[in-house]
């Protein structure tokens, strides 16, 4: 037999032991793969804040505590609790619970530190949530400054708190609800604070639950509210 006969009838056997040899190594590394690795889904990235942070000025904060006529045996919730100024001040002052929500990571930390120097650990806590997504139902009073959008995007939530439960908005109102109460607040503007807001007026919405339905703008045009 020739030499190229040779190559030609050994070439076989080499072919298909390479392809054995990448089959089983394919395997290993299938077998290697942790059970549902492959299928896992990615990591969640954080959620960025709605809004843009900026303080309620103690006065207003203040005012809107007064307006929210608390008691005791009040659960006070805030949604975007920003520094914890409202839960803290409603601890100290009213000696009721409070929780604070944020999703910004340094809004949290900011919160904490506040209800740490004010000692009012026992009845402040802080937790970063998404606000969207709670059970509001604990609450008896809520406070707002986020925006109309959001405002209206959490009436869900919102028509299942208690009946009596308090909601009061910093400057912004809630679209298809008939606030019970509007104040508008002057502030001296010494507060470091006043340097973010372009006037010195703040107004303030109050909701009772369960409030009153207010026709959308259009229909009031069309002399269809009641």
């Amino acid at each position: 037999m020739s030499d190229s006969m040779k190559s030609q009838t050994s070439s076989p056997p080499f072919t298909l032991l390479n392809s054995l040899r990448i089959t089983l190594a394919a395997l290993s590394l299938l077998l290697a793969i942790p059970a549902g690795a492959a299928d896992a889904p990615a990591k969640d990235t954080p959620k960025r804040p709605d809004v843009v942070y900026v303080p309620t000025p103690q006065a207003v904060v203040d005012k809107m505590l007064q307006m929210a006529a608390i008691k005791p045996g009040d659960v006070v919730y805030d949604l975007g609790c920003g520094d914890g100024r409202v839960v803290v001040t409603a601890a100290k002052r009213y000696g009721v619970k409070a929780a604070g929500f944020d999703i910004d990571p340094a809004r949290i930390k900011e919160s904490l530190a506040n209800v740490h120097t004010n000692k009012v650990e026992h009845l402040v806590s802080i937790q970063q949530k998404d606000i969207f997504t709670l059970d509001l139902r604990e609450a008896t009073v809520v406070f707002l400054y986020l925006l109309p959008s959001l405002n209206v995007r959490l009436m869900p939530q919102l028509e299942k708190l208690k009946p009596g439960s308090r909601i009061v908005s910093h400057d912004f109102d809630m679209r298809g609800a008939k606030p019970l109460q509007v104040v508008t607040v002057t502030t001296d503007g010494d507060e470091g604070d006043e340097g973010d807001f372009e006037s010195n007026e703040h107004i303030l919405y109050k909701w009772v639950v369960p409030w009153q339905k207010e026709a959308p703008d259009s229909d009031k045009k069309a002399g269809n509210s009641k």
